[in-house]
């Protein structure tokens, strides 16, 4: 038996087509197969078919586009307009010295006003504008509350004068003391507090240094508990006060901070001797490695 070969034509497409393979009619084979597009065409159809609905999607997508974009305006309208989202509370967090009530004035938005008319910009700028707030923020919790959250300033000492000013340690003046406070706030001498206005911030480089030096001292288990004072006497020294004036520190504002640490090393045992009694003393802390200690006078003058 003699196998042949054959080609299948154009004409045959989409039909099924009946082979004779064999020569011999005694055992004829007979092939049914179906003739198909080739690849190539089959991709140029599809290619047809899909340029005719290219257009359908993007014609979807637009117009359900379109769609949200009328329904969110229509829905912020509604919810602009409606009293399920009248403000009832305005919620005031983070207060320490300060009163809620008087932040909520500072809001300046009466109760019953929808909380989608409020300018979050604005009520923000109002509460920190306060000078005893640091940072204020200002968000919506519908349906009904606005929440409001600041962080204070914290008082690092008190400028003396005519009235006494509070002021943080960034040399913002907070004004007068809104509150009893608990112990002392160091006590700042020999500015003139008229000066200044609350809000004002004081760029007197002596202040800074004054305000540093207090803080570096006040931590000290002997001075902790009680008031005290400093002033800039001059020639970048400074004169600290404590325990009712018992005891006096002389500093130089040059590397008060390892002032600081001689201080620490000997004022417990310096003030635990008996032969000091209960005088007045003076530590000199202005030499480099040097702790000087004088009794001081009730005027104020040195002895020995």
């Amino acid at each position: 038996m003699r196998r042949m070969s054959f080609r299948w034509r154009g004409e045959a497409k989409g039909r099924e087509v009946f082979l004779n393979l064999a020569q011999t009619a005694e055992l004829p084979r007979i092939v049914r197969k179906s003739v198909k597009q080739s690849g190539k065409k089959s991709v140029r159809r599809k290619g047809k078919e899909r340029a005719g609905v290219n257009w359908i999607w993007p014609a979807i997508g637009f117009l359900v586009f379109v769609e949200v974009i009328l329904l969110g305006g229509h829905a912020v309208q509604w919810a602009k307009s409606s009293r399920h989202f009248e403000l009832s509370k305005v919620e005031v967090m983070g207060t320490q010295t300060l009163r809620a009530e008087d932040i909520r004035k500072l809001v300046g938005i009466e109760q019953g006003t929808n909380i989608f008319d409020a300018d979050l910009a604005a009520v923000r700028a109002r509460v920190g504008s306060h000078p005893w707030i640091k940072r204020a923020s200002v968000r919506m919790r519908p349906p009904h509350f606005l929440q409001v959250d600041i962080l204070e300033r914290k008082p690092a000492a008190l400028i003396m004068g005519d009235q006494a000013l509070v002021v943080d340690e960034d040399g913002v003046v907070l004004g007068r003391p809104l509150a009893p406070l608990a112990g002392c706030l160091p006590m700042v001498e020999g500015f003139d507090s008229r000066r200044w206005r609350p809000g004002d911030v004081v760029r007197d480089p002596r202040l800074a240094r004054s305000i540093e030096a207090v803080v570096l001292f006040q931590g000290f288990s002997v001075m902790r508990s009680e008031c005290i004072s400093v002033r800039n006497t001059g020639s970048g020294q400074l004169r600290l006060r404590a325990l009712e004036g018992k005891v006096e520190l002389i500093v130089s504002e040059e590397g008060m901070e390892s002032q600081a640490g001689w201080f620490r090393a000997v004022a417990g045992d310096v003030l635990r001797q008996e032969k000091y009694g209960a005088g007045r003393l003076q530590f000199d802390l202005r030499f480099p490695g040097r702790v000087i200690v004088r009794p001081l006078k009730k005027d104020g003058g040195t002895t020995g």
